[in-house]
């Protein structure tokens, strides 16, 4: 195999990356403590103190890098990474922490001076560090990067004898300990809150499930077929035929939960448990799993469990053989034991001789056992961990598969959005504990969501998953580990040709194999192509590569893309360009790609992926010499950003068009300005902010009158028609969108003009304002032209599965819900909600879910409709956008109130009036009305009919027909439930549905008169 490194810089001349756990500790007060001690006295204090970091940090996996006066740097994690660093080094400060409160004072001495106690204050972060060799000055090793920084400055803010470590370092292992209140820090030189807790002392507790425990546990997600296979081979040790079942998987993947899932079934049944588990640290020792067997029975009061734990050690493993086959020829027993990779070499032989006398004696005995597969470079004890080739049973449990991940994402997230949940599933790779912490980091807001940086790579927040991720890797042969970091710089999906080319390795290569045996890297979907198993595993490997290493490696990927770039599809070759030049510096390659990568994701309607490309291409530009050129390319690279954003806006994204607004506005260019204020003020529409889309859409207006530029004019009276329609000004907005059409209308009847090869065509922009004419026909009551103008909207884009067609059909169910058309508007409703999806237009995927549910309640009072409505509703609100949102909550209001949810109506109609203020008033007179309804339900006629009052000024401010006529109805229907006649209320809502088309509506209403 070729070495991709066999041309980069060496590692010693530029440091190695580790993610390392680092530790500072510094003597409390110790200015005052020598000032107080004679010169002879401190030295010797000092001497002791030196001593114990000496020997405390070592015994603990640690290395002690450098001790000045009485302050000491270690770490943990160098030469060897394991998984449980954050652990070790915890455990080494509080042992430390102990032993410096028991130094005793000098010879002659009642106390130490001033009367205070001798105590450190230490602080432990864990994260990446470059680490290059030290000197005397620098200490055995040099540590470069703000991990060391954040270490000490945790130090600094501990207290006499407090010990701070961030979450992140910690991580599950943090339930090891007794905690102090988890809360937020600000460092110096961090740009967000640092997670902290202080250790106050260690937990009582010995397992990594048990940890597992305290946080809660994770949800028991299929596994179907693995509880099957254990139960059927319980049933057969039961009838007497005895079996070793082996459950064998890598970190995270769930045997310990699967086992702990199937030892809760057993243990209702007619058979004996006993539970033990091996570790690797601390409280190991020989044959650990058997004695804690006997000391869980022994604190049950079996007095022959007592009696084993009493032998003498040589003769523990005969004892306890011929105790547990006694057992088994009273009772079924099973016996399980977690962890067994770092079992000792006494404990699996009394395995196997077990196994054995069971077999030969056909004892009622299931032995279970969870280990992970062995790597090449592990030294194997003898005997060796549990194979097929021994007559045992074993279950490779796999990570889960898209339904299972899915399903546990939305166990742990229910109110997160499908696309962030889709990003988690294939980031985590279907590993249950990756896809734990990732909800778990997004649920605490202690880490971002997985959301691609603009160089197209993702964070990793947690070090501890890293460490654990790093010491799997650890073990990978040298000629693996090489292969696996040229493999992650390529990238999460790894094209076969270019592994190929840039390291030697083929995907038949033995390394390849050997890497997707590991789990780490396995074939893809789509022939010639390869993929990692987990994201994060990707990012971990990726981040481990030095800088110099990696921009050497990113050069010569790229220089293999250009190439082939003629064997490749265009899109694909840019994006990869895009991100492997932005990776090694050259940042007007980068930039370029991307752009064109965003322009081929625009046109094909990739929303998501035009978005991303397009920060690249700006993130590029960031880096190339100021100058009026860039700038220029600044702005029209934001203009076409504003327009993957308008079906799919942020908070976020306003930021960058802001900016593109100020350097239009320095260049003192009209037509670009116009273009700046326009993409500004569409995106503050579509994020549900009215007055702020009027004002920088009125400034285009004028800038574009100054440029005569007739095709921006129009374009903004349509925007500002679409705006004033949201703010229900429907005589204005009428009139815009009319001068809008007439313009639309002339540009699309060229050769070219219905065309829909991309968002900004004239045929997409025409379809879109008559969606917005027809739902303010719609709510006038004029719904036969509405549905004209719907008609004429997807005639130009019916079948496109362009982000507009949602819109429309979005816009149309709405309509057909005033209308009471419930099936047909539910149509609309999944079909906006479809091409949402396809899209990845989380606006118009949501409203369309929404909308659905919505009509699923109205014509068969769907069970799950309030559901799917609050999902919606969660789903848009990280986003910060509030485009018609009064429309979700108004719905939600109404069903809340019929299902006698009394408070979760009420916060809903104050959501929908919190709305109002924003001038969106689609939902308002339906929250008035379901105010009216609780007000009535709870014996207050009066507010109830000064609800109603507002919901009839809410219809006249929409100037709406069909809300003045549910008004009337609900009018009636209050005064009904008083026992007041009704009659004329139910003759004029009656009269105004069927003038109106409202044939459900009518039904009901001619039900009501029929009645009374």
């Amino acid at each position: 195999m070729t070495d991709p490194n066999s041309r980069a810089p060496t590692l010693h001349s530029v440091g190695q990356r580790r993610n390392l756990t680092v530790v500072f500790s510094d003597l409390t007060d110790s200015t005052r403590l020598a000032d107080g001690m004679e010169a002879e006295h401190y030295a010797a204090m000092l001497t002791e103190l030196r001593a114990l970091y000496q020997s405390v940090v070592p015994r603990h996996g640690g290395t002690v890098v450098r001790i000045q006066g009485d302050g000491m740097l270690a770490i943990f994690g160098h030469p060897e990474v394991r998984e449980d660093d954050g652990r070790r080094a915890t455990e080494a400060v509080l042992e430390l922490h102990q032993a410096v409160r028991g130094l005793q004072p000098p010879s002659g001495e009642a106390q130490w001076p001033h009367g205070q106690a001798l105590s450190l204050h230490s602080g432990i972060h864990a994260g990446m560090v470059l680490i290059e060799d030290g000197d005397a000055v620098r200490g055995r090793f040099e540590l470069l990067g703000n991990t060391p920084n954040f270490a000490a400055r945790l130090s600094d803010m501990a207290e006499a004898d407090e010990i701070l470590v961030s979450e992140e370092t910690l991580g599950l292992q943090s339930h090891y300990f007794q905690t102090g209140a988890r809360r937020e820090v600000q460092l110096k030189g961090r740009s967000t809150p640092l997670t902290v807790y202080a250790i106050m002392g260690r937990a009582a507790i010995g397992r990594r499930f048990e940890a597992s425990l305290r946080r809660g546990l994770s949800p028991f997600v299929g596994r179907v077929s693995e509880l099957a296979a254990l139960e059927a081979a319980l049933e057969q040790a039961v009838r007497g035929q005895p079996l070793w079942f082996s459950v064998r998987a890598n970190a995270g993947v769930g045997k310990t939960r699967l086992t702990e899932e199937f030892l809760s079934r057993a243990a209702e049944g007619n058979c004996q448990v006993h539970r033990g588990y091996c570790e690797s640290y601390l409280s190991a020792e020989p044959l650990q799993p058997f004695l804690q067997m006997l000391r869980a029975l022994q604190a049950q009061g079996m007095q022959e469990a007592a009696d084993l734990l009493q032998a003498k050690p040589t003769a523990r493993p005969d004892a306890w053989l011929q105790w547990m086959a006694g057992l088994a020829r009273r009772a079924p027993q099973l016996i399980c034991i977690d962890d067994l990779q770092w079992a000792d070499d006494a404990s699996l032989t009394l395995l196997h001789r077990l196994h054995t006398l069971a077999r030969e004696q056909r004892l009622p005995l299931l032995l279970l056992t969870a280990t992970r597969p062995q790597q090449t470079a592990d030294v194997l004890p003898e005997p060796a961990l549990p194979s097929r080739d021994e007559g045992i049973s074993v279950l490779d449990l796999q990570p889960f598969n898209d339904c299972e991940a899915a399903a546990a994402v939305v166990q742990l997230l229910p109110a997160t959005d499908p696309f962030v949940a889709t990003e988690i599933q294939r980031h985590a790779g279907g590993n249950p504990l990756f896809i734990e912490e990732l909800c778990h980091a997004l649920k605490h807001e202690t880490a971002k969501q997985p959301t691609p940086t603009p160089q197209g790579r993702e964070q990793v927040g947690q070090a501890w998953l890293a460490a654990l991720i790093e010491s799997r890797v650890a073990r990978l042969p040298a000629a693996q580990v090489h292969l696996l970091r040229a493999a992650a710089v390529i990238g999460n999906v790894i094209p076969a040709w270019l592994l190929q080319r840039v390291t030697g390795c083929g995907e038949r290569d033995p390394a390849v194999l050997a890497l997707a045996e590991a789990d780490f890297v396995f074939p893809d979907r789509r022939a010639g192509f390869l993929r990692f198993k987990h994201g994060i595993t990707r990012d971990v490997v990726y981040e481990s590569i030095g800088w110099h290493e990696r921009q050497f490696m990113h050069r010569h990927v790229a220089a293999e893309l250009r190439s082939q770039s003629v064997n490749t599809p265009r899109q694909a070759t840019d994006e990869l360009l895009a991100y492997h030049g932005g990776a090694a510096g050259l940042w007007e390659e980068a930039a370029f790609h991307a752009e064109r990568a965003g322009d081929q994701a625009l046109a094909s309607s990739s929303l998501d992926r035009a978005k991303k490309q397009y920060r690249a291409a700006l993130a590029a530009l960031e880096h190339l010499p100021p100058g009026p050129g860039v700038d220029e390319r600044w702005v029209l690279i934001a203009q076409r950003f504003g327009l993957a954003c308008v079906f799919d806006a942020s908070r976020a994204d306003l930021r960058v068009l802001q900016h593109a607004a100020k350097l239009a506005a320095a260049g003192a260019d009209a037509g670009r300005i116009a273009r700046a204020e326009y993409w500004l003020g569409y995106v503050s529409y579509a994020l549900g902010d009215a007055k702020a889309g009027l004002k920088h859409c009125e400034q285009g207006l004028l800038a574009a009158q100054e440029a005569g530029d007739e095709a921006l004019l129009a374009q903004l009276r349509g925007a500002l028609g679409q705006i004033l329609a949201a703010a229900a000004d429907y005589p204005a907005a009428l009139r815009l969108l009319d001068e809008a059409l007439a313009f639309q209308r002339q540009a699309g009847s060229g050769p070219r003009g219905g065309t829909l090869s991309g968002l900004g065509r004239p045929a997409v922009g025409r379809s879109y304002s008559l969606a917005c004419k027809a739902y303010v026909l719609g709510d006038q009551g004029h719904f036969q032209a509405a549905h004209e103008a719907f008609d004429e909207a997807l005639s130009n884009v019916r079948g496109s599965n362009l982000p507009v067609e949602a819109s429309v059909q979005g816009w149309r169910a709405a309509v057909l819900l005033w209308q009471g058309r419930w099936a047909e508007a539910r149509q609309s409703a999944q079909e906006a909600h479809r091409i949402g999806g396809r899209v990845r237009s989380l606006f118009t995927f949501s409203m369309g879910h929404a909308a659905a549910a919505y009509g699923a309640w109205m014509e068969e009072r769907s069970s799950s409709a309030a559901a799917e409505l609050r999902d919606a509703i969660a789903w848009l609100a990280p986003r910060g956008g509030g485009l018609f949102s009064s429309f979700n909550h108004g719905w939600l209001a109404e069903i809340l109130v019929a299902q006698g949810d009394v408070s979760g109506a009420r916060r809903q109609i104050a959501q929908t009036l919190r709305r109002a203020r924003q001038s969106d008033w689609i939902g308002v007179a339906m929250a008035y009305r379901a105010a009216a309804r609780l007000a009535q339900t709870e014996g207050r006629p009066a507010a109830a009919q000064h609800y109603l009052a507002l919901a009839r000024r809410a219809a006249e401010v929409r100037g709406s027909a069909h809300e003045a006529a549910v008004n009337d109805l609900c009018a009636a229907e209050l005064a009904l439930s008083q026992g007041a006649p009704a009659q004329l209320l139910l003759a004029q809502a009656a009269a105004a549905f069927e003038a109106l088309g409202m044939g459900d509506h009518l039904r009901r209403t001619q039900q009501l008169l029929a009645q009374h």
